[in-house]
């Protein structure tokens, strides 16, 4: 039996990853998650995992979680911020969740615990010159507190894996949507836009709908890591994305075609925390897993039909 400990697992990427591990009766599955967030998206499966509730700064709470379900993996999935973050939000993410994760790191460490680290092939690299793909070797260059603070918590697990021997894998996605995105939420922009959509309401979209992105399907993304994990991935830094780029007009074409419901477009001022272009190259995550990538239309018929069936109840 492998105990596997998902931090921020009731969330959107957490939730869909526990669904995928779950199948595997080799992995017993631990969650911890802060006191107030909703644990809705694990509701089918409550009974077959261990929820913790608590702070990932309560290093007490954690070092007891670790030595007494005799932890062998941590999947590290929180941050507050988003692109759009502000240097306070920045602030406080490293009292609530940066520093807190540096002492994690040590006691991974120092007990031989996998340690595994969602950072984001969305907004690490930067923006892209002439719109070539990036590499897991390409030059980190964010333009977020967001991508920042992914970038310092990656330097500070390959700090602690040469200063202390830590056994990692970074994974960098995409831009991942499908079943259990919030509709309403401040990113995901298929996600709010159905959500939008299906409300009835403008999609808002930030400049002149230029900007380029890599978009994968949650399922796929789930399913990369869990072969990872069960390949025995170790200490590598890995893309998880389609390698394949979409314009936000891409995107709204892509939904006039796979939805029914009319729907109107509201253009916003550009954002300066928003990179021009992000394709990720996946070359070597084809050599270390069978990826599986679920066209683009299809993963939006997908989304939007669970969508609404979940908002009129059936």
């Amino acid at each position: 039996m492998i105990n596997i400990l998902f931090i921020g697992g009731g969330g959107f990427i957490g939730s869909n990853l526990v669904h995928t591990f779950i199948k595997d009766k080799k992995y017993k599955i631990f969650i911890f998650e802060p006191l107030f967030s909703n644990l809705n998206r694990l509701e089918d499966i409550k009974s077959s995992v261990t929820v913790i509730r608590g702070s990932i700064a309560d290093y007490d709470l954690l070092k007891s979680i670790v030595e007494g379900d005799k932890i062998d993996i941590i999947v590290h999935l929180v941050s507050t911020l988003i692109p759009g973050s502000t240097y306070q939000d920045f602030k406080n993410e490293f009292e609530n969740v940066v520093f807190p994760t540096f002492r994690l790191m040590e006691l991974c460490s120092e007990k031989k615990i996998k340690f595994i680290y969602f950072s984001s092939g969305g907004t690490v690299y930067g923006n892209s010159r002439n719109g070539e793909k990036f590499k897991e070797t390409d030059k980190l260059s964010p333009i977020s507190y967001y991508g920042l603070t992914k970038q310092i918590i990656e330097n500070g697990i390959l700090f602690e894996n040469r200063k202390g021997k830590l056994d990692y894998l970074i994974v960098r996605p995409s831009n991942p949507f499908g079943k259990g995105q919030s509709l309403h939420g401040n990113q995901g922009f298929i996600a709010v836009a159905i959500g939008k959509i299906l409300a009835g309401e403008p999609i808002e979209v930030w400049g002149d709908g230029s900007s380029i992105r890599d978009y994968i399907y949650i399922d796929d993304l789930a399913d990369a890591l869990y072969q990872l994990v069960n390949n025995g991935v170790n200490n590598e830094i890995v893309n998880i994305g389609s390698g394949f780029g979409y314009s936000v007009n891409n995107i709204i074409g892509k939904l006039r075609n796979c939805i029914d419901i009319p729907f109107k477009i509201v253009h916003k001022e550009s954002r300066s925390v928003d990179v021009n272009t992000m394709i990720l190259d996946i070359t070597k995550l084809k050599t270390l897993v069978k990826v599986k990538h679920t066209h683009l239309e299809q993963g939006i018929k997908t989304f939007f039909n669970h969508s609404r069936k979940t908002i009129q109840g059936l």
